[in-house]
């Protein structure tokens, strides 16, 4: 703020959103504040499911091994480089090869029942997005060229 200006009580910015605690509230959008509220109650719902806590359990337990979760996040930083890569040729080969290096890693029991609980936390989320998208009706047909 520039020194000749006045401090202002008015708390909204630039772009006509008020902030409140850290948190933007979008006056023209009346129904903000209902769904962040709604929003707050199914995470709630979500963090109390027998799959997350046994997530957030098996994930403590791997943590707990340093070496072991270092060795299993390089594998896991690797493997999306490869799946993210323009260059394709090869990738099956690849990524054969990637879990025949981490074999020792990925037959881990800690690891196994990690992955295990976080393809059930993946699969509650999907259903959770595909809950949502299915209901609301966005025009994604750009999509289909790309």
């Amino acid at each position: 703020m520039e020194e000749d200006e006045e401090k202002s009580d008015d708390s909204s910015n630039h772009y006509g959103s008020v902030e409140n605690e850290g948190k933007l509230s979008i006056p023209f959008f009346p129904d903000t504040e209902d769904i962040c509220q709604s929003t707050k109650q199914l995470t709630n719902m979500i963090c109390h499911t027998e799959d997350y806590k046994c997530y957030q359990k098996n994930l403590a337990v791997l943590k707990a091994q340093e070496e072991l979760y270092h060795k299993f996040k390089e594998f896991r930083g690797k493997s999306l480089h490869l799946q993210l890569e323009r260059e394709q040729e090869q990738y099956f080969e690849r990524m054969e090869s990637l879990h025949s290096e981490y074999k020792d890693v990925l037959t881990e029991p800690v690891v196994v029942d990690f992955l295990s609980a976080e393809q059930r936390m993946c699969k509650l989320m999907r259903i959770v997005y595909d809950g949502i998208a299915e209901d609301i009706k966005l025009d994604l047909s750009y999509m289909d060229e790309v």
